[in-house]
């Protein structure tokens, strides 16, 4: 396992423990939040698999002590992970909606998205199997989506090519 993969859950653990004490540092979690959208038309999901500090923990913490039962199958079904997104995303709009104007406030919001979404994270992980949040992550969701769409946009323009020519 890579240096930055072991390592990156401490990140979490930091970063967690840093929002709750100064909630601005909760702004940090835009790199996080944007990575796996922005690298995914490049490198697909490899951000989640190699990057993610919450990625990391699942792989490095909760692998340990995961019940490993498998992951329900609702929860890899593309309706759930289209539901959760626009759910955790409203909720996310709203409560910056209300925080706008105070950077310690909307720090304070991305802080305990983080909270909540890591502790939902432990209880599917312990539970069922350590990477069950990423199943459903929204996310590593829309990453898998942008990398999706490039691939069919790849191939439709290579088809064309091929018509045309």
């Amino acid at each position: 396992m890579k240096l930055i993969k072991k390592l990156a859950w401490i990140v979490l653990v930091f970063f967690a423990v840093a929002g709750i004490l100064y909630p601005p540092v909760g702004l940090v979690a835009v790199i996080c939040m944007a990575a796996p959208v922005i690298t995914a038309p490049f490198m697909g999901r490899k951000w989640c698999g190699s990057y993610c500090p919450r990625g990391s923990l699942n792989d490095c913490v909760l692998s340990k002590i995961s019940l490993r039962k498998g992951i329900p199958g609702i929860l890899k079904k593309t309706s759930f992970k289209i539901a959760f997104f626009i759910f955790l995303m409203g909720l996310f709009i709203i409560q910056i909606y209300f925080a706008w104007g105070s950077l310690m406030s909307i720090g304070a919001v991305f802080v305990r998205m983080i909270l909540i979404t890591t502790l939902i994270d432990i209880l599917l992980g312990v539970y069922f199997h350590q990477r069950t949040w990423c199943a459903f992550c929204p996310m590593g969701t829309a990453g898998g989506w942008i990398f999706s769409l490039k691939q069919r946009l790849q191939k439709s323009s290579g088809k064309r090519s091929q018509i045309t020519a």
